[in-house]
């Protein structure tokens, strides 16, 4: 960028958003900020030229800050005309639509496109980021991964079940639920669900993981409305910790002496862990750990002692044999 500008090549327009703030315009950039980010630097002697960089009017550049460059060729910089286009315009959606259409074709993440695509969905979204139970995850908010995991919850709890929440997949619910209403009861849900995570959690856990964060959302998404775990907070947590524990333990082991559904189950969190047949693995495996560790979890179904899980959990420890005869 810099040596582009010392021989004089044309940089990129740069777009910004002109807003009114409480001391003045403010300028959200659309459009340039990496361009913007780089010269700012420059200026403060935080990098160098590249080390290989050619002369500029017989001047040596190569491996050096601005601080350092010649008066000529400082000024060079100093005299260059950026491209600038200013926008007012009120409408956030239009703003974000011509973010998006001035981004096709750069990396940019696919959560960081759903960030700027219009609608209420990707607004809610963002406050179900900000919950407090991230805070007590074991991977960072880099490039939105928050966003993308929240938004990933929230398919799930639109869906009523496990599906496949890959990139398509969000994408379709973002613009499927641009008019999505925070108080909804599906809103409610999932902010319920958040809330009995973060119960689970109040300090910050080695053991969640982005893809365990996932599964343990669908665990108690699944347990909320069919078992009776409100007050069970610190039971079911310590029963994650010594299941991620002890599958831990278990991968160390030589391949033929481990557990074989345990094998499965790392590759379900390795290889296409959005897919809905490696979250539907993850869970019913879950699920039976869970109900087969913490004693009394009750049924709320009042014409049933035991859901299907329980049954297989009763039958597996009874070795199939009725306790009743």
């Amino acid at each position: 960028m810099i040596d582009s500008i010392l021989r004089d090549y044309d940089v990129p327009k740069m777009y910004l958003h002109k807003k009114k703030g409480a001391q003045g315009d403010l300028f959200d950039v659309i459009d340039g900020q990496q361009r913007i980010r780089t010269i700012w630097p420059f200026y403060d002697d935080e990098f160098a030229l590249a080390k290989d960089a050619d002369p500029v009017n017989d001047y040596i550049i190569a491996g050096k800050k601005y601080s350092e460059l010649p008066m000529d060729i400082a000024s060079i910089i100093d005299s260059y005309s950026l491209d600038f286009v200013i926008l007012d315009n009120e409408n956030e959606d239009e703003i974000r639509e011509m973010f998006l259409r001035l981004q096709n074709g750069t990396s940019l993440k696919a959560q960081e496109k759903r960030n700027a695509m219009p609608g209420k969905m990707r607004d809610f979204v963002r406050e179900v980021a900000k919950h407090e139970f991230f805070s007590r995850v074991n991977f960072s908010n880099s490039r939105f991964t928050y966003d993308l995991v929240a938004a990933q919850m929230c398919m799930l709890s639109l869906n009523g079940g496990i599906c496949n929440i890959k990139d398509k997949d969000l994408n379709g619910m973002y613009e499927t639920y641009r008019d999505f209403d925070f108080n909804s009861a599906n809103a409610k849900s999932i902010m319920r669900v958040l809330g009995y995570l973060n119960g689970m959690f109040p300090v910050k856990a080695p053991e969640l993981k982005r893809y365990s964060v996932v599964s343990l959302y669908i665990l108690i998404m699944d347990m909320l409305p069919n078992y009776d775990i409100c007050g069970r907070e610190q039971e079911l947590s310590q029963w994650f910790i010594d299941f991620e524990m002890n599958r831990t333990l278990e991968e160390k082991k030589p391949p033929e002496q481990q557990d074989p559904k345990l094998v499965i189950y790392h590759e379900r969190v390795s290889n296409s862990s959005d897919a809905q047949d490696s979250l539907i693995y993850r869970h019913e495996m879950l699920k039976e750990s869970l109900l087969s560790t913490v004693p009394n979890l009750a049924y709320k179904d009042s014409k049933r002692n035991f859901d299907e899980a329980q049954r297989q959990v009763i039958y597996r420890r009874d070795k199939g044999i009725c306790q009743m005869g």
